[in-house]
């Protein structure tokens, strides 16, 4: 007799719900980083991506990035209860809101800039779970 899966107990619910959390996990990590690298080049004085070559620059952005996706995953993974694709859909275009708050609004906020950032990442992600499945 075969070993059973977790298919096998609830008609794939179970595989369901980890898809979900790992689609939020993942896209969380990868929104994270690239806007934490994005964030260390807006920090820069020339605004180039040669900061990216600096010493230690990298490794802090993937270490504060990655602390930050795991604490926002939890808010990812309940956006994504009406559907996956509203995360397709409309995560970019808050990945493209945040981006644009690092560009235009780090370098006249400074240092508190990055709490405004955290708050519309979350206020992002709940109001995508309130956005009706497509």
């Amino acid at each position: 007799m075969a070993p059973l899966g977790l298919d096998d107990y609830d008609s794939g619910e179970t595989m369901n719900l980890w898809n979900k959390i790992l689609l939020a996990a993942v896209m969380s990590w990868a929104y994270s980083v690239t806007l934490g690298l994005l964030s260390a080049v807006a920090a820069s004085e020339n605004h180039s991506l040669r900061t990216l070559l600096l010493p230690a620059v990298v490794p802090v952005a993937l270490i504060g990035s990655t602390i930050v996706a795991i604490a926002i995953t939890p808010v990812a993974f309940w956006s994504v209860r009406t559907g996956a694709r509203n995360l397709w859909f409309y995560g970019p275009i808050l990945w493209i809101v945040l981006a644009a708050y690092i560009v235009f609004v780090f370098a006249k906020v400074g240092y508190y800039g990055q709490y405004g950032l955290l708050f519309l990442a979350v206020l992002g992600l709940v109001a995508l779970g309130f956005i009706p499945a497509r």
